[in-house]
């Protein structure tokens, strides 16, 4: 582990260094090779190391990579990297590189500093590393660095995920480069000096706009090399859906392209078929026989290989890096079908967790507000390492100026600022409060807090006088189905009114008694102006009122998040769990398809026309359908059956994602209908066949006491074990019978447990 004490405050002893051409800094999108040798006589116990660049780097010892990073953060709040160099060092000679890069601007996943800020960003690399208690090892000019020619990107733009084609060169880097008996002749590096308006500047750490930095937030991925398996005419496959970076053995003349064009779809025939979001990797070959690896990550399920004559291809892989996921979670039911859908939402998470919690690995990479909430749940309820649960809240946290969050945060979208998502920001809110239930750290919560505040006054400008927030600008998306939003949003009120009473809980555990008031007030307000959305002929909560006019269309997300949102009086909820459940009266409609229903499996687009042109009018019966959920928002819908007292129907519902089977079996669908196959928001079955199934949840915050109260609906058994700060809770449940071994005391039917071992009667359900 690696300690503040090991490394004093105050400036680094490392410089800032990069490489430039004879003709000054490379424009746009570069990378750069530093190497330097380290002699030593016997290897520290202990050599911590702290890291970082502008954009990114990986760094090795004796041509063996040990970091690759840094994390995606604003550039005003970015961590450093730290590890422990002893393990990957020997006596004698050593030699620690580094492939630095920088891209030229925004990108899905980074964030660029101002390029008024200083020369930093033109590229800068940074590195100390601690070998006793005066003895250090840093990079400063006598390191060596090259430009790497070719290495670089066509420009982006043109699709969602705004990339352009990586390129890799051999020619630029010699095979042995890190080999410590190997000199390359390279000229030394340069020094960066972060000059500001106002300073002199400096050539070390902490400097304008990023520090001083703060140590690595999440722990490190255990990267994996998965061959892709090679079939005809240049074509690759996997298995499943992988995520990673890029490897490509070839060998081939001097100046020869091979291209690799990545594919998260197939053909009917099973061939490899890329799209327009999907992206493509150029290695140009030296002459001998060479491995190349990208510097970007990559999400795909195969590849087409284009080589020309004289080139042979020995192979392409993926060397995965996705989050760890530790301990001992895992789920067994009577029902295979949901022990299917349980792994398969948690690979789903696996996949779009990296150094932040992703929509996608294949389409975009973006780290989204909102729909990082249902991977955090997955993860606190199937992982042992809840260190990336707790980083996505504190990178979200970046408001604007008006205490609204960005849609997506450090990368393109944060940058352009070109819409917000309103309710992607209460999502976060919820995210906050899981850390609260789960965590329990005062110090993380009172840091987050006021941006929470800020996010939910952001709404107190928009409210008409009966309390509603009206005609709220942004993209209100809710999730891809046809919820209209327009004026008063059932739906968005209700999440809101769930935030406030989280943010009123949250300032009270911090003895915030006034701001607890202010939202308590607030929310009551809400909940006395809600009363308009009721429709009584119709006995539900009418989608939005436009115009004045409360509209007939309904949804499952305006009931569901009325429920959670604390809006629906008592004597409703019953009416509302058969409007959430009432299957035949359940409809896929989607805004994307406007002239009848979006099938599950059918493909249809996400997105379309409507998202500028706005909704088109329903096409189903209004009077009598309720618009279905899609897999997002229901984490939602769940959770206001729990709240009603019937989390028993959970179970069953959770088979509504063996519709997703046939578009990918081993990860799931952004929609019913299509998207991508390989979407963490899509994951609720996971955490709820822990946390209702199963029935583990914290009873107080930080997890001090658990609450399992298992709802097996119509299953004859389940079992399992789920993650707390004190070890697995494991439970065995049958209709008759519940076994608990908990590390933790419990509460369980009203009544108190110790900690340890139990087995108590059960009634049934």
């Amino acid at each position: 582990m690696i300690a503040d004490i090991d490394f004093p405050p105050g400036r680094w002893r490392a410089r800032w260094i990069w490489a430039e051409s004879p003709d000054g800094p490379p424009p746009g999108r570069h990378t750069v090779a530093l190497r330097a040798v380290l002699e030593l006589d016997r290897v520290p116990e202990r050599v911590p190391t702290r890291v970082v660049a502008l954009s990114g780097y990986a760094l090795a010892v004796n041509g063996v990579e040990v970091a690759r990073g840094p994390v995606r953060a604003n550039p005003r709040m970015r961590p450093y990297d730290d590890l422990d160099l002893a393990p990957a060092l020997r006596p004698g000679t050593n030699v620690v590189t580094a492939l630095a890069w920088v891209h030229d601007g925004p990108t899905a996943w980074w964030l660029p500093p101002s390029p008024f800020a200083n020369d930093l960003v033109h590229g800068a690399f940074v590195l100390e590393a601690r070998l006793g208690p005066d003895t250090w090892f840093h990079t400063d000019e006598r390191w060596q660095g090259r430009v790497l020619s070719g290495w670089t990107a066509t420009p982006g733009g043109g699709s969602v995920s705004g990339r352009g084609r990586e390129l890799l060169d051999a020619r630029a880097l010699p095979a042995d480069w890190q080999r410590p008996d190997r000199d390359p002749g390279w000229p030394a590096a340069v020094l960066r000096r972060a000059m500001t308006t106002g300073e002199p500047g400096r050539p070390e750490p902490p400097s304008y706009p990023g520090g001083p930095f703060g140590g690595r937030p999440i722990t490190w991925p255990r990267p994996r090399l998965i061959a892709l398996t090679p079939g005809e005419d240049g074509a690759y496959t996997a298995d499943r859906v992988l995520s990673g970076t890029l490897v490509v053995d070839a060998t081939g003349p001097a100046g020869a392209e091979v291209l690799v064009h990545t594919a998260e779809f197939a053909d009917p025939t099973g061939r490899p078929a890329p799209g327009e979001h999907d992206a493509s990797l150029a290695s140009t070959t030296d002459g001998t026989r060479r491995t190349l690896e990208s510097v970007d990550s990559y999400g795909l399920r195969g590849a087409l290989v284009e080589a020309p004559d004289g080139v042979v291809v020995h192979g392409v892989a993926v060397r995965e890096r996705t989050y760890p996921v530790t301990g001992d979670a895992w789920f067994a039911c009577s029902d295979p079908r949901l022990e299917q859908i349980w792994r398969i939402g948690r690979r789903t998470v696996t996949l779009c967790s990296a150094d932040a919690y992703l929509d996608c690995p294949t389409r975009e990479q973006r780290a989204w507000t909102g729909d990082a909430v249902v991977h955090q749940m997955v993860d606190l309820t199937t992982n042992a390492d809840w260190r990336l649960a707790r980083w996505h809240p504190r990178l979200a946290a970046s408001p604007r100026p008006d205490g609204m969050l960005p849609m997506a945060v450090a990368g393109d979208a944060e940058w352009a600022d070109f819409t917000v998502i309103p309710d992607w920001a209460l999502h976060w809110v919820h995210s906050v409060w899981n850390l609260y239930r789960y965590v329990g750290d005062r110090e993380e919560i009172a840091e987050l807090l006021p941006v929470v505040e800020r996010v939910l006054r952001w709404f107190v400008p928009f409210l008409d006088e009966s309390g509603l927030p009206t005609d709220v600008f942004g993209w209100v998306i809710i999730d891809w189905s046809a919820v209209h939003t327009e004026g008063v949003s059932a739906a968005l009120c209700g999440l809101w009114g769930r935030a406030l009473l989280e943010f009123a809980e949250l300032a009270s555990w911090l003895g915030d008694r006034s701001r607890a008031d202010w939202a308590r007030a607030t929310h009551a307000r809400l909940a006395a102006g809600f009363e308009r959305l009721w429709d009584p002929e119709r006995e539900r909560y009418a989608d939005s009122i436009a115009d004045g006019e409360r509209r007939p269309m309904a949804s499952q997300h305006g009931q569901a998040a009325a429920l959670v949102g604390g809006l629906v009086p008592a004597a409703r909820i019953d009416r509302l769990v058969h409007v959430l459940t009432d299957e035949p009266a359940l409809v896929h409609a989607a805004f994307s398809a406007p002239k009848g229903p979006a099938e599950p499996g059918s493909d249809t687009e996400v997105g379309g026309a409507h998202l500028r042109a706005g909704p088109p009018e329903p096409w189903w019966d209004t009077d009598r359908q309720v618009v279905r959920a899609q897999p997002f928002f229901r984490y939602v819908v769940h959770d206001a059956l729990a709240l009603a007292g019937r989390a028993d129907l959970i179970a069953d519902l959770c088979l509504d994602w063996l519709v997703l089977l046939d578009r990918s079996d081993t990860s799931w669908s952004e929609t019913w209908y299509g998207g991508t196959v390989s979407h963490g928001w899509s994951s609720t079955p996971t955490r709820d066949l822990m946390t209702r199934v199963l029935g583990v949840e914290p009873a107080e915050p930080g997890f001090a006491v658990a609450r399992i109260e298992p709802a097996l609906g119509r299953l004859t058994h389940a079992e399992g074990a789920v993650p707390s700060p004190a070890g697995p809770i494991g439970v065995v449940v049958t209709p008759t019978e519940l076994t608990v071994d908990s590390p933790l005391p419990f509460v369980h039917a009203g009544r108190p447990y110790p900690a340890g071992r139990h087995t108590i009667a059960r009634s049934g359900g």
